[in-house]
C-alpha cells in the first residue's frame, strides 16, 4: 500500500497563501474590535458609558490600523468599583472575552457545519481563521493574563474582591475547551475541504493556527509586563506549544489519510 499522493504546489497555493495571509490579519481585525465593543456596550446598557461606539482608537499609526494594538475598550472602571458596583465591573471586564469571542467562537462553529458553509471552501476558511482570532484571544487572557495583576481578568477579580489566579483559574476549563475544540474539531473539517489535496495548503493552515494562537496571542505575556507567571506561561506558549502542536497536527492529519491498496 503507498498514501495518496498529495498535489504538487503550483500558482494557485501561493494565491491561497496570500489570500490566508490577508485573511487573518483582517479576521483579527474583527474579533478584536468585537472585544472591545463587548466591553463597551456593555458598558452602556448598563448606563456606565455614553455611547458604546465612543471606544479608544488609538493613533493612525501603521501598526494601529493593521493590527489595532492601541485600540482600547475606554471603559473607566475606577468610579464603577468605587461606586460599590463589583457585579457591573465583573460583567463589562468579562464581556470582551466571554461574549465578545467565546460566545462568537461557539457561534462560528456552529455555522461552519451548515451546508451552504460547508460546501464553499473559501467561506468555510474565513469563518475558520475568524473563529481562530477568537480562541487566541480566550487563550491570551487565560492562562496567558489570567494570573497576573492588570487586564480584563485581573479587573474583574477586583470587582469580586478575589485574587486573580481565582478567577483565572475557573475559567481555564473554557479556555482549554476553546482551544480543544479548534484543533481537534474545527481544525480537521477544515483542512479536509479547503487544502484540496494540498500539502502546501495543509502546512499553511496548520502553521498559522499555531502561531496565531500559541505565539501571537501566547506570547502578550513574554515581556514581563504582566508578571513572572505570566512571562513563564507565554514562553512555554511560544516555544514549545507552537513547534510541537504544529508536528503533531500535520502528523495527525497524515496518519488520518485513506491509503491507496
Amino acid at each position: 500500500m503507498s498514501a495518496v499522493p498529495a498535489r504538487s504546489f503550483g500558482r494557485r497555493d501561493v494565491l491561497f497563501g496570500i489570500a490566508a495571509c490577508i485573511c487573518v490579519v483582517l479576521t483579527h481585525a474583527i474579533a478584536y474590535l468585537t472585544h472591545e465593543y463587548a466591553h463597551s456596550f456593555t458598558a452602556w446598557a448598563l448606563g456606565w458609558m455614553a455611547h458604546p461606539l465612543a471606544i479608544d482608537y488609538g493613533p493612525p499609526t501603521l501598526y494601529n490600523i493593521i493590527f489595532l494594538g492601541d485600540v482600547s475598550d475606554n471603559v473607566n472602571y475606577a468610579p464603577i468599583l468605587a461606586s460599590g458596583h463589583g457585579l457591573a465591573v465583573v460583567t463589562i471586564a468579562l464581556a470582551g472575552v466571554l461574549v465578545g469571542n467565546v460566545a462568537l467562537y461557539y457561534v462560528l462553529s456552529l455555522v461552519a457545519r451548515t451546508r451552504p458553509v460547508m460546501t464553499r471552501p473559501a467561506l468555510l476558511a474565513a469563518i475558520y481563521s475568524l473563529a481562530l482570532m477568537c480562541a487566541g484571544n480566550m487563550w491570551g487572557y487565560v492562562p496567558i493574563r489570567g494570573f497576573t495583576t492588570h487586564a480584563d481578568i485581573a479587573i474583574a477579580a477586583s470587582g469580586l474582591q478575589l485574587q486573580t489566579w481565582v478567577v483565572g483559574l475557573c475559567l481555564l476549563p473554557l479556555s482549554l475547551h476553546v482551544v480543544w475544540h479548534l484543533l481537534f474539531r474545527f481544525l480537521p473539517r477544515c483542512l479536509d475541504l479547503a487544502t484540496a489535496g494540498s500539502d502546501a495548503r495543509l502546512v499553511l493552515i496548520i502553521t498559522m493556527t499555531g502561531y496565531w494562537l500559541f505565539v501571537f496571542y501566547g506570547g502578550e505575556g513574554t515581556s514581563g509586563d504582566y508578571g513572572l507567571v505570566s512571562q513563564l506561561l507565554s514562553i512555554t506558549s511560544k516555544y514549545f506549544l507552537f513547534p510541537l502542536s504544529v508536528a503533531y497536527l500535520i502528523a495527525r492529519h497524515y496518519s488520518a489519510r485513506p491509503l491507496d491498496r
